[in-house]
């Protein structure tokens, strides 16, 4: 967090300092110890600390050279980086801010994105070929936001990052269209995270939190709103109209699960086709919702599970990208024997034929994110395992827990990992 200082402008640096004595005291990230304390048994800590922590797996996360490493052990050629919510002013994850009792100000999210902008687009300038890197861009002055994407795609980022929006001010609010009709020019695509992208910037409610009975039933109960309101930004992008206004915007959704698109788009088209709404709803959406989604929007499967391998056809095979997740606990690469390991129990398990695979793995996004297939492709072929050994049938379970088992999540979404 310390590092960011040099980035931010010179009249914040002082209350940067205030922070970074807040953040000593209560700031923790989603993939240390003390926060994974909150959400798994003491065992699965210990053996985080000692298989993971204790061989530095996670200074990857801000050494781009050690994430390299990383990502060869693994046999990743390339990855769509995200912010581990440790940008500059931030203390956590929303949840973890709300117990703090802590609030970002404005004016901290103004400057503190662009500065981690540009620590970005230092960090993938280490192998440009290998990462694309999401600018994140705070949308409430729409001329800043535009001037800072046009710097982001300068500066090598691929796409940006939703952030969350105000009840008053939806996405849909015309005021924003000038910010979609830029990503459209630029061809840079626009990726929801989940706990990072709503429909709504409210925050969790500390009394609700004092509430919950146990420790453990605390994420079951917000990871589900958070999820709710996530989703909900699919309906914002069609019934809200942006799609219909911005045919080449092209949207991403990461880690919202996947499953859930399908029950979604069918009640949507009901509603469109079958009920009682009023017909001349036609005169603003001139197509189904499925349609405006099989035409520009993509899915970041990330934590897939076996069921959704299973029903990747029903989901949309030309639209899942699956995702490790580095550096989390749930990460492919981390929980249990490793990402073959994982792949194995996924793809190799539901009999995935190798052309299939490869949309899975690579083509999908290469063509979504516009990476350079052949660099990576020889990056793959360095440190990459057999297509063949990829999509061998696992010989026992080493999945007991975890995603790999979770089943198939409504619109409402599931809690995973």
């Amino acid at each position: 967090m310390a590092g960011y200082k040099p980035y931010l402008p010179k009249h914040l640096h002082a209350a940067f300092d205030d922070f970074l004595e807040l953040y000593a005291e209560h700031g923790l990230r989603s993939s240390d110890p003390e926060w994974l304390a909150s959400r798994l048994d003491p065992d699965e800590v210990d053996k985080w600390r000692t298989d993971v922590v204790g061989e530095a797996r996670l200074t990857g996360d801000s050494d781009p050279h050690a994430r390299l490493v990383e990502m060869d052990r693994d046999g990743r050629a390339g990855e769509i980086l995200f912010p581990d919510f440790g940008r500059p002013f931030e203390l956590g994850t929303p949840i973890r801010e709300s117990l703090a009792g802590y609030t970002r100000k404005p004016e901290h999210i103004a400057a503190g994105l662009p500065a981690h902008n540009r620590w970005l687009a230092e960090y993938v300038s280490v192998a440009p070929e290998r990462f694309g890197g999401m600018a994140n861009v705070d949308f409430d002055n729409v001329e800043a936001a535009m001037a800072e994407i046009r710097w982001a795609r300068e500066a090598g980022l691929r796409g940006v990052l939703l952030p969350t929006f105000d009840d008053d001010r939806p996405l849909f609010s015309p005021d924003f269209d000038p910010i979609w009709s830029l990503l459209e020019d630029l061809a840079m695509p626009v990726n929801c995270h989940v706990g990072a992208s709503s429909v709504s910037n409210r925050q969790f409610s500390t009394k609700a939190m004092s509430a919950v009975p146990h420790p453990a039933c605390v994420l079951p109960l917000f990871n589900a709103q958070t999820q709710f309101f996530t989703h909900q930004i699919l309906n914002h992008l069609i019934w809200g109209g942006v799609l219909e206004r911005h045919p080449r915007l092209v949207v991403v959704f990461t880690e919202f699960g996947s499953s859930w698109v399908e029950g979604a788009l069918l009640n949507m088209d009901y509603t469109y086709d079958g009920s009682y709404l009023r017909r001349d709803v036609r005169s603003v959406l001139r197509a189904k919702p499925s349609e405006y989604f099989a035409r520009q929007c993509y899915l970041g499967s990330s934590i897939f599970s076996r069921a959704e391998i299973g029903a990747r056809h029903t989901i949309g095979l030309d639209k899942m990208m699956l995702g490790m997740d580095y550096p989390h606990h749930e990460g492919t690469w981390a929980a249990g024997p490793g990402t073959l390991a994982y792949l194995q129990a996924t793809l190799g398990a539901c009999a995935v034929p190798a052309d299939e695979a490869r949309m899975l793995l690579s083509e999908n996004a290469i063509r979504v994110w516009g990476m350079d297939g052949e660099a990576l492709r020889t990056v793959a072929d360095r440190i990459g395992p057999p297509m063949a050994e990829v999509l061998s049938s696992p010989r026992a379970d080493l999945y007991p827990r975890g995603d790999v088992g979770k089943p198939l999540s409504s619109s409402f979404g599931g809690v995973g990992s």
